[in-house]
Protein backbone atom coordinates (compact mmCIF):
# COMPACT_ATOMS: atom_id res chain seq x y z
CA UNK A 1 0.00 0.00 0.00
CA UNK A 2 1.35 3.68 -0.65
CA UNK A 3 -0.16 6.29 1.47
CA UNK A 4 0.51 10.22 0.72
CA UNK A 5 -0.76 13.51 1.72
CA UNK A 6 0.01 15.93 -1.59
CA UNK A 7 -0.23 19.68 -0.84
CA UNK A 8 -2.72 21.31 -3.54
CA UNK A 9 -1.44 24.52 -4.92
CA UNK A 10 -3.34 27.24 -3.89
CA UNK A 11 -5.73 28.43 -6.66
CA UNK A 12 -6.02 24.94 -8.08
CA UNK A 13 -8.80 23.68 -5.61
CA UNK A 14 -11.07 23.56 -8.72
CA UNK A 15 -9.04 22.18 -11.54
CA UNK A 16 -8.46 19.08 -8.54
CA UNK A 17 -12.34 19.00 -8.26
CA UNK A 18 -12.68 19.02 -12.24
CA UNK A 19 -9.67 16.00 -12.23
CA UNK A 20 -11.40 13.63 -9.38
CA UNK A 21 -14.75 14.43 -11.61
CA UNK A 22 -13.58 12.92 -14.62
CA UNK A 23 -11.48 10.00 -13.11
CA UNK A 24 -14.74 9.43 -11.42
CA UNK A 25 -17.14 10.59 -14.56
CA UNK A 26 -16.02 10.46 -18.06
CA UNK A 27 -12.70 9.20 -17.92
CA UNK A 28 -13.67 6.19 -15.58
CA UNK A 29 -12.58 3.81 -17.54
CA UNK A 30 -9.55 5.32 -18.73
CA UNK A 31 -8.70 5.78 -14.79
CA UNK A 32 -9.81 2.08 -14.42
CA UNK A 33 -7.56 0.57 -16.96
CA UNK A 34 -4.40 2.46 -15.97
CA UNK A 35 -5.05 1.32 -12.00
CA UNK A 36 -5.12 -2.25 -13.60
CA UNK A 37 -2.18 -1.81 -15.84
CA UNK A 38 -0.32 -0.32 -12.34
CA UNK A 39 -1.56 -3.44 -10.52
CA UNK A 40 -3.20 -1.14 -8.21
CA UNK A 41 -6.87 -2.82 -6.71
CA UNK A 42 -7.65 0.52 -4.85
CA UNK A 43 -6.86 4.17 -5.59
CA UNK A 44 -8.82 6.57 -3.07
CA UNK A 45 -8.15 10.42 -2.58
CA UNK A 46 -9.52 12.49 0.17
CA UNK A 47 -9.59 16.29 0.79
CA UNK A 48 -8.29 17.61 4.13
CA UNK A 49 -8.78 21.42 4.95
CA UNK A 50 -5.64 22.14 7.13
CA UNK A 51 -5.87 24.46 10.11
CA UNK A 52 -3.94 27.26 8.60
CA UNK A 53 -7.02 26.69 5.53
CA UNK A 54 -4.40 25.13 2.84
CA UNK A 55 -5.55 22.26 1.31
CA UNK A 56 -4.27 18.76 0.43
CA UNK A 57 -5.30 14.88 -1.14
CA UNK A 58 -4.41 12.15 1.01
CA UNK A 59 -3.91 9.85 -1.28
CA UNK A 60 -3.49 5.40 -0.76
CA UNK A 61 -3.46 3.24 -3.70
CA UNK A 62 -3.11 -0.50 -2.78
CA UNK A 63 -2.03 -3.47 -4.85
CA UNK A 64 0.58 -5.13 -6.00
CA UNK A 65 1.42 -2.36 -7.88
CA UNK A 66 1.49 0.27 -5.44
CA UNK A 67 5.39 0.42 -4.38
CA UNK A 68 6.46 0.82 -8.41
CA UNK A 69 3.01 3.01 -9.09
CA UNK A 70 4.60 6.27 -9.11
CA UNK A 71 7.88 5.65 -10.76
CA UNK A 72 5.72 3.66 -13.40
CA UNK A 73 3.72 6.65 -13.80
CA UNK A 74 6.44 9.15 -14.47
CA UNK A 75 7.60 6.94 -17.63
CA UNK A 76 4.51 6.11 -19.19
CA UNK A 77 3.31 7.33 -22.66
CA UNK A 78 0.21 6.29 -22.33
CA UNK A 79 -2.37 9.34 -23.77
CA UNK A 80 -4.30 8.95 -20.06
CA UNK A 81 -1.41 8.41 -17.56
CA UNK A 82 0.35 11.31 -19.71
CA UNK A 83 -2.90 13.09 -18.75
CA UNK A 84 -3.04 11.76 -15.29
CA UNK A 85 0.45 12.81 -14.50
CA UNK A 86 0.23 16.48 -16.17
CA UNK A 87 -2.55 17.16 -13.85
CA UNK A 88 -0.55 15.86 -10.69
CA UNK A 89 2.08 18.30 -11.65
CA UNK A 90 -0.54 20.84 -11.99
CA UNK A 91 -2.48 20.45 -8.73
CA UNK A 92 -0.02 19.11 -6.41
CA UNK A 93 3.11 20.84 -7.91
CA UNK A 94 5.24 17.73 -8.10
CA UNK A 95 7.78 17.50 -10.97
CA UNK A 96 8.40 13.82 -12.36
CA UNK A 97 11.56 14.71 -13.83
CA UNK A 98 12.74 14.80 -10.66
CA UNK A 99 13.02 12.52 -7.60
CA UNK A 100 9.75 11.56 -6.37
CA UNK A 101 8.62 12.23 -3.02
CA UNK A 102 8.80 8.90 -1.00
CA UNK A 103 5.54 7.23 0.19
CA UNK A 104 4.36 8.14 3.92
CA UNK A 105 5.84 5.36 6.71
CA UNK A 106 3.26 3.97 8.35
CA UNK A 107 3.86 4.88 12.43
CA UNK A 108 0.52 3.00 13.70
Amino acid sequence: MGAMAAPIVPGKEATWDTWIADCKGSRKAEFDDMNQRMGLTSHRAWLQQTPDGHQLAIVVHEGPGADSYLGKLATSENDFDVWFRDAVTDVHGIDFSQPLPPMAVQKL
